[in-house]
């Protein structure tokens, strides 16, 4: 029953996952999303600031961290809200879906069940 209910958890994540997968083939742009979204936008730093109650240096370390990978998701949100966005996140598997690896266990559930008797 229960790796019944770990099969059927795993395919709604799977489910949950689809626009992820999609998502995971679109590169961060080389300036980071923080700075492409400003300049996009054409959000003025010292407002972005205000905002955030930080100085606008602060603003371009916070991209710069972006850019290095060493921001935090609390930063990186704050400064996403500050840019009126929203940040998505998700972790996406390599190689095989989510679904095939419960099907894999249902499966092996099954086989166990067939040939214990």
């Amino acid at each position: 029953m229960l790796r019944a209910m770990r099969g059927m958890a795993l395919l709604d994540l799977e489910h949950q996952l689809r626009p992820l997968r999609s998502a995971r083939k679109s590169r961060r742009p080389a300036e980071g999303w923080l700075r492409a979204m400003r300049q996009a936008t054409g959000t003025p730093v010292d407002e972005i600031a205000r905002d955030m109650k930080f100085t606008p240096k602060m603003v371009f370390q916070m991209e710069r961290s972006e850019q290095q990978n060493t921001i935090t998701l609390e930063r990186l949100g704050k400064m996403a809200r500050a840019l009126q966005c929203d940040l998505v996140y998700g972790i996406v598997p390599w190689q095989r879906s989510i679904e095939d690896r419960a099907m894999e266990l249902v499966e092996q559930g099954l086989w166990r069940k067939r040939y214990r008797r």
